[in-house]
């Protein structure tokens, strides 16, 4: 299943089977995507927001899924970032410099931030989303970012709850009604979230 047997070729030579990235002693890698993985990024996001349909808002998952799956946009504005292990890319996540460039967003300019985090099903559990945040909180400390900023919905439940453990505080003078950003004829009052992280600077860190 998943291309990840041996098989036996034609010729009867026995091939080394290819690494399992299901497996638990399989290391994870963080790295930039290439523009040939765009595709395969995107077949993270129907997978992961799976678990949050049947609330009755669906109608914004529909939304957010067509948006999050037209990958390239953010590839040519953001940093997209992937995780890997087992040669299969297993989670995702978009870091921008300026949180402006996402486009919609009402954070400050000046403020770095992040989104469209996606993990594998399969991976939950693993520490991926959060290992995918640090590295965001990392790039904002390298361009000299001092926050980053975040938007999130509460249906999201798992997001929220791993904001809160990486450290993020609410901030919600900078909440937005979701469907500003995503209009619905079956639109309800679902918020947009914000959540903010100050960003300590490397020479402080590093003391």
């Amino acid at each position: 299943m998943d291309g990840y047997g041996t098989r036996e070729p034609e010729s009867g030579v026995r091939m080394s089977p290819r690494p399992d990235p299901w497996r638990a002693d399989q290391p994870v890698s963080i790295r930039p995507a290439g523009a040939r993985e765009l595709s395969e990024i995107a077949a993270l996001y129907a997978p992961a927001l799976e678990p949050y349909r049947g609330s009755g808002s669906d109608w914004i998952l529909d939304a957010y899924l067509g948006e999050l799956m037209d990958v390239r946009p953010r590839f040519e504005e953001a940093e997209v970032l992937v995780a890997e292990r087992g040669g299969r890319i297993v989670g995702t996540i978009a870091f921008y410099a300026d949180v402006r460039l996402e486009g919609w967003s009402n954070l400050p300019a000046g403020w770095a931030g992040f989104r469209a985090l996606a993990v594998h099903p399969r991976m939950r559990g693993a520490g991926i989303g959060e290992a995918l945040i640090r590295r965001c909180v990392e790039r904002a400390r390298d361009v000299g970012a001092e926050t980053l900023g975040i938007h999130t919905i509460t249906l999201l439940t798992d997001a929220v709850r791993l904001y809160g453990r990486v450290g993020f505080a609410r901030c919600p003078e900078f909440d937005l009604r979701a469907a500003d950003i995503f209009p619905s004829e079956n639109a309800d009052e679902m918020v947009g979230l914000a959540f903010r992280l100050d960003v300590e600077p490397a020479s402080v860190k590093g003391r």
